[in-house]
């Protein structure tokens, strides 16, 4: 069997969002933000009339994710250092205390992505953000075998992840 790799690498698979990093000696970067680019590669065989699956298709879920992470403030909020507060309506307030960092902060909610990850660097995105579009892949039946996902935060950085499909379950 044949397989194909189908990569996705368009100037509007973007996203610009900012954030700070926490280290593991309790330091933490000022808040800061990047204009993340995100490349995808699918591998699949081809279907009975010659194609791998339609390419609109998924060039569309990719830019509806990257739109989706556009403009936000990325908190953490899996991190041990970092209460997250969302009492207030409308407003998300974090006290972040490390070993060696307390800090305030408080931003719109319509302003900020909240993920499910311990520390905003790239290797955890690539995970959130895979992860998400195999999702999306799967709801919108994308026929892939496994999609490899790179997020890079200046020019010569990715970072890479790969996931395969999960079988079919009957």
């Amino acid at each position: 069997m044949q397989v194909f790799e189908a990569e996705f690498a368009k100037d509007r698979q973007k996203f610009s969002a900012a954030h700070f990093t926490i280290f593991e000696d309790g330091s933490v970067e000022r808040l800061h933000g990047h204009n993340y680019r995100v490349k995808v590669t699918f591998t699949a065989a081809l279907g009975e009339l010659g194609l791998m699956f339609p390419f609109h298709q998924a060039k569309a879920l990719i830019k509806a994710l990257c739109d989706a992470w556009d403009e936000r403030v990325i908190v953490p909020t899996a991190c041990p250092w970092l209460d997250v507060d969302q009492s207030q309506k409308g407003q998300v307030g974090l006290h972040l205390k490390t070993p060696r960092v307390e800090k305030v902060y408080s931003f719109p909610l319509e302003d900020t992505l909240l993920l499910p990850i311990n520390n905003v660097s790239c290797e955890n995105l690539v995970a959130v953000f895979a992860e998400a579009l195999a999702r999306r892949c799967e709801e919108d039946e994308l026929n892939y075998q496994s999609m490899t996902v790179a997020i890079g935060e200046s020019d010569g950085q990715d970072i890479r992840m790969t996931l395969q499909k999960p079988a079919a379950t009957k």
